[in-house]
């Protein structure tokens, strides 16, 4: 790459968790398509979660029924990675993170040669990302660690962390109108203003193509905040405080709907911006 050449980075699908894992699955089908199809070969890693014995036979087998050339599997429970691991990176057309614990996922990944062949993988343009639940949470730049559904906005009562970078300035929740996510959110605008939320529901994905629009497909939605707020006081609230925050913009996108994160608009099916009301 050409001394100050900006990467092209490639596709990412975040998946809000729960979604069917069949033949008929809309997203997963979406998935492997992106992938190249009948000449996909996928990696489901599993190191999100520890029950992979449950998580990496089901995906195999319907990426398999969907028509994938191949799909290999890696459990990934630690932070050494064996020679057919990074075979199986580095001759993939996709990589599947599976749900489980965002935390163990970026702490078993970040900074382990593994973790530099997908980042590698993922800059050269060609190469498709996809995560469900924790395995999406962990793709920006910063990630919801822990924090109640529902309440009242107090900085004390969520913890967030670094994710994997994948989404500069993005954070992503998952299983969002389900559990009653959007305080969570709003707690984080009040600390920092600059985030994109990506809210997503369950049986829902976005689909980005980093330097272009996002594309919602799936049952539900997929809830994006803008959070250039107007104004908060938590720079002198106390941690366990209600804190005020105000100005927060909100973009619902059902299936079809998508989004310019450069003019931070939404898009309609037809790819037209809403007309403003004068």
């Amino acid at each position: 790459m050409a001394t100050g050449e900006k990467p092209k980075r490639g596709q990412l699908l975040l998946i809000g968790g729960a979604e069917r894992r069949s033949e008929d699955s809309e997203i997963l089908r979406h998935f492997v398509k992106e992938a190249g199809g009948e000449k996909a070969r996928i990696l489901v890693c599993a190191a999100a979660t520890r029950e992979p014995q449950r998580a990496l036979p089901q995906y195999k087998k319907v990426f398999e029924a969907l028509g994938a050339a191949d799909v290999a599997t890696a459990t990934l429970d630690d932070r050494h990675y064996a020679k057919d691991e990074m075979e199986a990176l580095e001759g993939a057309t996709a990589l599947f993170f599976t749900g489980g614990d965002q935390f163990r996922l970026t702490t078993l990944i970040s900074g382990t040669p593994f973790g530099e062949l997908i980042r590698d993988r993922h800059n050269s343009g060609n190469f498709l990302i996809a995560g469900t639940s924790a395995g999406a949470t962990a793709m920006g730049t910063a990630m919801i660690l822990s924090g109640p559904g529902g309440g009242s906005v107090r900085r004390a009562d969520v913890r967030v962390g670094l994710g994997l970078g994948y989404l500069r300035d993005v954070m992503i929740d998952t299983h969002f109108n389900e559990r009653g996510r959007t305080y969570r959110f709003l707690t984080v605008f009040a600390m920092n203003s600059q985030t994109l939320a990506l809210g997503m529901d369950e049986d829902t994905a976005v689909d980005i193509r980093l330097g272009g629009d996002y594309r919602v497909l799936g049952s539900g939605a997929v809830t994006i905040f803008d959070g250039r707020i107007d104004y908060t006081n938590a720079a002198d609230a106390a941690d366990d405080e209600v804190l005020a925050v105000s100005g927060v913009k909100v973009h619902v996108l059902p299936r079809g709907f998508g989004f310019d994160p450069k003019e931070m608009k939404m898009l309609l099916p037809n790819g037209k911006v809403p007309a403003a009301v004068d």
